[in-house]
């Protein structure tokens, strides 16, 4: 026997009491975005105003604001979406894909989230690493901590939740006894492995304010590559410069390096 539906009216849909509290709960997660890109801005510009770096030089320590900048803006624009949620179930089950508003949002919803943490942990961890060997020589991680301290506790919190999207929403350590424990609003939280691992929108969000913060500090405080691309060709060729303002200390560890390697 064929299930029977009942559909609501686009317009009562978006005055019901249910929308409204939807749309209050995206205007809070597109405000907290738009403190991410705002506070992105504002790092990339302090960065480029102490380094001084010439526009056509590729140095990774300007460029990754811009890739943070635009990671975050794709998360907005999927945030966003949330808003149009009737339209785009009406037009699946008009394509016969059987579907409810409330799939649509739960679905998207997940998929914003899930896809934020995995996209924003991915290029924080590249980040770390393009910076960690110049901080010592391993174990690099570890160093890391030491040097940043809860910043890279948020790196690795972040690191986490996107290690249990890649097992299912299972929190699933390499040693089965270990717990994954963190706060939310709502008080400690402790994930034993197996377990599905819980979040809130503030919380990832002072996350990857942290990793912000740590991207901002590693560029301050480490060199730059001595030999670095440009964004000038020649005969199809990009160009490339060597930092030259080495110091005659400089100059004497590269040649231990070279004799010693």
């Amino acid at each position: 026997m064929k299930e029977n539906k009942t559909y609501i009216s686009k317009s009562d849909f978006h005055e019901g009491r249910q929308y409204a509290k939807i749309n209050q709960h995206i205007d809070t997660c597109l405000k907290l975005i738009e403190n991410l890109i705002l506070l992105n801005t504002q790092y990339r510009i302090e960065v480029e105003n102490k380094l001084q770096v010439d526009n056509y030089i590729i140095d990774y320590r300007v460029d990754q604001f811009g890739y943070y900048h635009n990671t975050l803006k794709s998360i907005y624009y999927s945030c966003y979406s949330l808003k149009n949620i009737y339209e785009v179930s009406t037009y699946m089950n008009f394509r016969k894909i059987d579907n409810t508003i409330g799939d649509t949002l739960n679905n998207q919803r997940s998929y914003t989230t899930f896809n934020a943490i995995v996209k924003l942990s991915s290029i924080f961890e590249y980040t770390r690493k393009v910076y960690e060997k110049n901080i010592t020589k391993g174990p690099y991680f570890k160093k890391l901590k030491e040097k940043y301290s809860d910043k890279v506790d948020s790196l690795d919190l972040l690191n986490s939740f996107r290690n249990t999207i890649h097992s299912n929403g299972k929190w699933s350590p390499r040693n089965e006894k270990d717990k994954l424990e963190y706060h939310l609003r709502e008080g400690k939280q402790i994930i034993k492995p197996g377990d599905t691992f819980k979040y809130d929108h503030w919380k990832l969000y002072m996350m990857i304010k942290d990793c912000l913060e740590l991207s901002k500090s590693m560029a301050l405080e480490n060199e730059a590559i001595r030999l670095r691309d440009t964004r000038l060709v020649v005969n199809g060729q990009k160009v490339a410069v060597l930092k030259t303002d080495l110091t005659q200390d400089d100059w004497d560890n590269i040649f231990k390096e070279k004799t010693n390697a």
